[in-house]
């Protein structure tokens, strides 16, 4: 009898010790749940890129992302749009002739038209619905500025363009995403080293 219940206090020990070294093996293992959520942690480490990628195709008015595109009449009366570059890149103007920054630039711009117009769309976006068309063909006139107006009569490009204060410039290249926005006057030594950089 006495052997008997040392067997078994035996073997109670032995499964004792035998469960022992299963628990101390889980609590190193990587299955346990404080080691699966070390691992996920680290799984979702990311090495610091610095900028935010900007999805592909996004449209903002803002350096790096894609212009956003429109479609508007001239003084002419042809419809330009934005995205039909014939492979150029192109200089977006947002301005209204009661604004005096803005005519501080337009002789500048003309010059720039006739120098580089053959290799860069000049897109001269008056912004119509905030302007007086009749005045402003006036003030054409006068000045002889010779590149191509648009009439924002709606005003949604200004609003694409988030235009709250005039002028401003945005350089697109040929694929359509915006590589300079200037929101104040261009001096000419600052434009024609945008259209140098442009066209070189």
């Amino acid at each position: 009898m006495g052997y008997r219940w040392r067997d078994i206090l035996i073997g109670i020990v032995i499964l004792a010790a035998i469960a022992g070294a299963i628990w101390m093996g889980l609590d190193k293992d990587d299955g346990t749940e404080e080691a699966v959520e070390q691992r996920q942690t680290e799984g979702t480490k990311e090495e610091p890129s610095g900028e935010t990628t900007k999805a592909a195709g996004e449209e903002q008015p803002e350096e790096g992302f894609q212009a956003p595109d429109f479609t508007l009449n001239t003084l002419d009366g042809d419809k330009v749009t934005l995205s039909k570059n014939e492979g150029k890149p192109s200089l977006i103007n947002l301005w209204a002739s009661w604004c005096p920054p803005c005519k501080m630039e337009m002789p500048y711009l003309q010059k720039a038209y006739e120098k580089y117009g053959d290799q860069v769309n000049f897109r001269m976006v008056n912004l119509t619905s905030l302007d007086n068309k009749d005045k402003m063909i006036d003030y054409l006139k006068e000045e002889k500025f010779t590149f191509p107006v648009l009439l924002d009569e709606t005003g949604k490009v200004g609003q694409k363009y988030m235009a709250f204060a005039i002028p401003q410039t945005y350089i697109v290249d040929e694929k359509g995403q915006v590589i300079h926005k200037i929101t104040r006057t261009m001096t000419e030594e600052q434009l024609e080293e945008i259209m140098k950089e442009l066209t070189s």
